[in-house]
């Protein structure tokens, strides 16, 4: 029960990456806000959790979603946020002379905006009680570029220094901002894109060092060490939860 009477506001956590760190959370005894787009995914995941949690639906594609999510949360957790996951995002995959500029724009506000929003309204409720912790859901395309994921490579890089700024601001008032950068995962998005033939998971799985994906509940495990008292030391951190792919650079 490692964050027993702690809330947390998890972004994109009816699924995948965002859904492991919930349960964690729940696990360790965290009341946890659960956010997704759809209404019924939320309150679907909210009675499944348990434990009081609460089914917020938001387009964090639009600042003013964003404005009301970060308020409601608030609202539904007596003005007391402790846990800020900035999670949701998504990828666009073109190439980069072909990108749309919606396209770019709708993935920088959704995969880097939204998270400095939210760790604004947020983050001045932590520092008013002078502590708590964010954890930024990054990528390890935050440091390492792929071709035809500009828009997404670029976000990610900007939550890398995000979590690094906010860091250095912040940790006087007693506020933790870090970021959990993943590799490939064994989401249900990745299952998606593997059973369209767009990626290959037995060659991905090759490419790590560990010869597999990591799963929503590792990645919920670091999210809880992050979360928690364990890392109370630890702040303006990337912490890489890859299988080694970064490190590896052998051909």
């Amino acid at each position: 029960m490692r964050l027993a009477e702690k809330s947390a506001l998890i972004t994109g956590s009816t699924k995948g990456i965002g859904f492991g760190i919930a349960r964690a959370f729940a696990r360790e005894g965290a009341r946890v806000v659960v956010h997704s787009r759809s209404a019924a995914e939320c309150e679907a995941i909210a009675k499944t959790l348990g434990g009081g949690a609460v089914p917020i639906a938001a387009d964090l594609s639009r600042a003013e979603e964003v404005r009301r999510l970060g308020a409601a949360a608030l609202e539904a957790m007596d003005g007391r946020v402790d846990i800020l996951v900035n999670n949701a995002g998504q990828p666009r995959v073109a190439p980069s002379t072909e990108l749309p500029e919606g396209d770019y724009r709708y993935t920088m506000d959704l995969n880097l905006t939204a998270y400095v929003l939210l760790a604004q309204i947020i983050g001045r409720r932590m520092i008013e009680r002078g502590g708590g912790a964010i954890i930024n859901v990054g990528s390890i395309n935050g440091s390492v570029a792929f071709p035809q994921r500009l828009a997404y490579c670029v976000s990610k890089a900007g939550v890398n220094m995000l979590t690094k700024v906010l860091a250095i601001e912040w940790a006087a008032h007693g506020v933790r901002v870090n970021c959990l950068a993943p590799g490939y995962v064994e989401t249900p998005f990745i299952q998606g894109l593997a059973s369209k033939g767009v990626v290959d998971t037995a060659k991905l799985a090759a490419r790590t060092p560990m010869r597999r994906l990591g799963t929503p509940e590792e990645m919920g495990d670091a999210a809880v060490f992050l979360a928690s008292d364990e890392s109370s030391f630890v702040t303006g951190a990337v912490l890489t939860a890859d299988g080694g792919w970064q490190a590896y650079g052998y051909l």
